[in-house]
């Protein structure tokens, strides 16, 4: 706060002249003068600087109001900053939480892995917290996550990135990995935080690069925008693919032929048509993928497809209803 500083009251100073009257010698002492009538008094108000300059010590100031009022202090009114601020996933050490891991990706069981001090060893592997980083996946507001779990078994490696999102309760794991790197397979180059996502580069082997030496990575390389969806449950999210277009956000399996056919029917970024179709107005082909388990008997009624932009080419893959 600052000073305002005080204006010094300058009052003038009296000066008495006391004069001798000299007589002559031996002559008489003249009588002293009358006192003059005093000063005829003005009814007038007394005007003091300002409020930074102090009144005379012995002036009276009456207020107007010549009673203390009676009547109580409001309430002060609450303020947008008295009522507590929802926060993120930024002060949530992972860790310390309870994971799930899904081995190979590919299969509907998984494992829990309760982290401590950010690692933890169930069934002679062993399981280690990444990179985290903290994103807003669903447009929310809050930060949400990706973070990097690693599962090491001899010389075996298994690196996958889960997202986690912030809830009103405790914060919730995407079930499907969203990137992973393990030997002799996928190579993920990088994941990033971007406006809206997390942004995965990575080198898959396409059709017919089974028989790659484990040191050479896929000529099928992929950079995509993933973000978060509500589908099939209140509370159940899944990974969604929002850029360079749309699509599912999980891990797409490797293509079983390299034609494709043309598509016209709506596709989806979650086994669920609550969910906004991803491929708009856009021409597409589709074209089969491996049958991995995890996405096979628990969601009759769907398959996913690999999918291509007639125009463009980007790949990805989504949702179908299965018809007929």
């Amino acid at each position: 706060m600052a000073v305002r500083p005080v204006t010094p009251v300058h009052r003038p100073t009296v000066v008495v002249a006391l004069c001798c009257v000299l007589s002559g010698c031996g002559g008489p002492t003249p009588d002293p003068p009358a006192a003059p009538d005093p000063a005829p008094v003005t009814e007038a108000t007394t005007a003091y600087p300002s409020a930074a300059t102090a009144a005379p010590a012995d002036a009276t100031v009456t207020s107007a109001t010549t009673s203390p009022t009676t009547e109580p202090s409001p309430e002060p009114t609450p303020r947008a900053t008295d009522a507590p601020a929802a926060t993120g996933l930024e002060e949530v050490d992972l860790g310390e939480a309870d994971w799930i891991f899904r081995p190979g990706a590919s299969v509907p069981e998984t494992v829990p892995v309760p982290l401590r001090d950010g690692t933890a060893t169930v069934d002679t592997v062993t399981y280690t917290l990444g990179e985290v980083l903290h994103v807003d996946l669903n447009d929310d507001g809050l930060l949400d996550a990706a973070a990097q779990l690693t599962a090491t078994d001899g010389n075996g490696l298994d690196d996958q990135w889960y997202l986690w999102v912030a809830t009103d309760e405790d914060p919730y794991q995407v079930s499907l990995p969203v990137a992973r790197t393990a030997r002799c397979g996928t190579v993920t180059e990088s994941v990033s935080a971007v406006q809206g996502g997390v942004e995965v580069h990575e080198l898959r082997r396409g059709p017919g690069e089974d028989g790659l030496d484990c040191a050479s990575a896929g000529s099928d390389e992929r950079t995509r925008t993933v973000a978060v969806v509500e589908a099939r449950n209140t509370g159940e999210w899944w990974p969604a693919q929002v850029a360079p277009a749309g699509g599912f956000g999980g891990l797409c399996p490797t293509a079983v032929e390299l034609d494709g056919f043309p598509h016209d029917g709506p596709l989806y970024a979650a086994p669920d048509t609550a969910t906004a179709p991803v491929t708009g107005d856009g021409s597409v082909g589709v074209f089969a993928l491996e049958g991995w388990p995890v996405y096979g008997e628990a969601f009759p009624g769907w398959v996913l497809v690999g999918v291509v932009d007639t125009v463009g080419g980007n790949l990805r893959c989504a949702w179908s209803e299965v018809t007929g």
